[in-house]
């Protein structure tokens, strides 16, 4: 292996009663599968042994406590990183001193020019220990360069792939001029430690910034806990918006038609209680006739009994008293009885007249009354029958068609609540680091000063450099001529006249996989210091997830493979190159690559990485 280089050997995950392993060699590695299967939890997890601050959660980390990371450096010199899972510093294990050596303590925090913690350990094995990088053009002022500087240049996560930025900065305005300067470094060999600041600076920001920093370290460990991208997150809320004013409209139109249907069905309900009252109404009327019905046949029957008794005594012939024998004219009757019989039987007789024409005015009411009892239960049928119906129609079909469309349209509002939450915490990391740069003085506004110190990377160098990015896409046969020249405003490339950061997520990870291999190898090939791996999460994407007519196109041309043989072809022992893919690389070519497969598949070969 060259000098200056280093390469990944292994890593290990240890727990209680748990251990996964993975081993890399020289050369190019492809580490492929089904998704969900933890490839991109190993690209964070080197990225994390090699100083990044978290590693993510996922369920299958639970059972592991502790990571180990194999290196190898020049000289055939290898030694172990060990951490754990949770953080902090690093153990050191000389591999050349055997098992039993003991081991060194690795602080997590950079210190400049001091190899008591990873990054200076790092920087010294790679000849870069105790350089500085430009912080500030304005005030010209410089930091010591971390291997963290170095690391997003050399690991390569695929929410970053894809990006549209710069493959050279991270899209934070305050650490663009520390991270191009990074990049001047390793392409020219020349850092900034001779610039001499400013004498005359402006007041001290520091205690500012650092809360500022606290609260974007804050910030930025929630956003990877959402592990949401932005521009997929924006467009989540553009079209959570078109269906939560779809599901709104479909909502106010089912409800008008229940409320429709409910109105008829009230309407019904007041008619069948209307009718349904009248009827036992009626009932009762009935009840109450038949008993005055009854009364008045009693009153018939005793008045017919008065008048026919009645008539007997008025026309009975009069004869001697069979007692004392006294002849008519003799008796007393009239002087010991008050009653007059032809009076009673006259009044009698008017009475049972009067009866009678009421008896008949009552049958006539009782057969309205049923007639009317009739057409009411006739009425009342039909509209029980159609209230039954429509109470059905709103039970079974309109009523929970609302409740499934309200049920919708609330899960809509509660995922856009639940989006716009996620954006908000990019909006106010994007405001602190607008505070922050106003606080650093980094707005390149060239009135402010005369005396800005000129950064980014020389005309010259970058000619150089974009002409290998240039030979490798041609060797990946690219669409287009590939001629590529390096854009100083916006740090990136434009290909065939094209910004690099316009074409879609999987062109853009097929040409960022290009500059950082590009990266290496023109370091490999001038003698300049590098980390001397690299790892690409996805660069493929185009095939996966092809996005757009332009990647679409990509299906049918060689590509894919061209790009494996070129690793094959540029990259052995002196090199290593690891990919992180979802397709299988071309059967041909697996002989020549260390290949690990996550099958996604428990019973047969490796699941996937714990």
């Amino acid at each position: 292996m060259s000098d200056g280089y280093l390469q990944l050997r292994s890593i290990r995950f240890r727990g209680p009663k748990a251990g996964a392993e993975l081993d890399f060699q020289s050369g190019v590695n492809v580490v492929c599968g089904a998704s969900d299967t933890g490839k991109s939890f190993l690209a964070d997890s080197i990225d994390f042994m090699l100083g990044g601050s978290a590693l993510k959660e996922i369920p299958e980390r639970a059972k592991y406590d502790q990571l180990n990371l194999c290196l190898a450096a020049a000289g055939d010199e290898e030694f172990k990183l060990q951490r754990s899972m949770s953080g902090g510093n690093f153990k050191l294990f000389d591999l050349s001193e055997g098992d039993d050596a003991e081991p060194k303590t690795l602080k997590q925090n950079h210190a400049h020019d001091k190899t008591d913690n990873l990054s200076g350990y790092l920087l010294d094995k790679i000849g870069l220990l105790g350089k500085r990088v430009l912080k500030s053009k304005v005030k010209g002022t410089t930091q010591s360069l971390s291997f963290r500087n170095l690391a997003r240049l050399a690991i390569v996560q695929e929410g970053e792939i894809q990006q549209t930025g710069s493959p050279f900065w991270s899209g934070q305005y305050t650490t663009k001029t520390s991270e191009i300067a990074t990049v001047k470094l390793l392409l020219t060999g020349l850092d900034d430690s001779s610039v001499v600041p400013d004498a005359d600076q402006s007041p001290d920001n520091t205690r500012q910034i650092a809360l500022i920093d606290e609260l974007l370290s804050d910030l930025q460990t929630e956003i990877e806990d959402l592990g949401e991208d932005r521009e997929e997150l924006e467009e989540q809320l553009e079209r959570l918006e078109g269906y939560i004013e779809t599901r709104r409209e479909e909502l106010s139109a089912s409800q008008k038609a229940l409320d429709e249907l409910l109105g008829k069905r009230r309407e019904l309900f007041e008619q069948k209680q209307k009718a349904s009252d009248r009827l036992d109404e009626i009932i009762d009327l009935l009840a109450r006739f038949r008993l005055l019905a009854d009364h008045y046949d009693v009153d018939l029957k005793r008045l017919t009994a008065i008048q026919e008794s009645g008539s007997m005594f008025a026309h009975v012939e009069r004869v001697a008293c069979p007692l004392c024998g006294a002849e008519p004219e003799a008796q007393h009757v009239d002087e010991t009885c008050d009653g007059d019989v032809e009076a009673v039987v006259a009044a009698a007789t008017a009475e049972i007249e009067k009866i009678q024409r009421l008896q008949e005015e009552l049958e006539s009411t009782v057969a309205d009354l049923t007639a009317e009892s009739g057409e009411l239960s006739v009425s009342l049928e039909a509209i029980e029958a159609n209230y039954d119906a429509l109470n059905e129609e709103i039970q079974k079909s309109v009523g929970p068609d609302v409740t499934e469309v309200r049920a919708s349209f609330s899960a809509l509002v509660e995922e856009r609540s639940s989006a716009q939450r996620a954006a908000d915490l990019f909006a106010r990391h994007d405001n602190l680091v607008v505070r922050k740069t106003g606080l650093l003085e980094e707005d390149d506004n060239p009135e402010s000063t005369n005396s800005d110190v000129t950064i980014g990377i020389p005309e010259s160098v970058a000619h150089e450099f974009s002409a290998k990015v240039s030979e490798i896409l041609k060797a990946w046969h690219f669409p287009g001529e590939c001629h590529v020249y390096y854009d100083k405003v916006s740090s990136d490339f434009v290909i065939d006249g094209k910004p690099r950061s316009s074409r879609g997520k999987g062109l853009r990870a097929i040409t960022h996989a290009a500059v950082n291999i590009a990266l290496l190898e023109y370091c490999q090939s001038n003698g300049l210091s590098h980390p001397g791996f690299v790892v690409l999460d996805s660069p493929l994407l185009a095939y996966f997830k092809p996005e757009g007519d332009e990647e679409l196109a990509l299906k049918g041309t060689d590509l894919k493979e061209r790009f494996y043989d070129y690793l094959i072809e540029h990259h052995g022992l002196d090199s290593q190159v690891i990919i992180i893919e979802n397709q299988h690389p071309p059967e041909r070519i697996e002989e020549h690559v260390a290949l690990t497969v996550f099958t996604g598949n428990p019973t047969a070969g490796r699941y996937g990485l714990l």
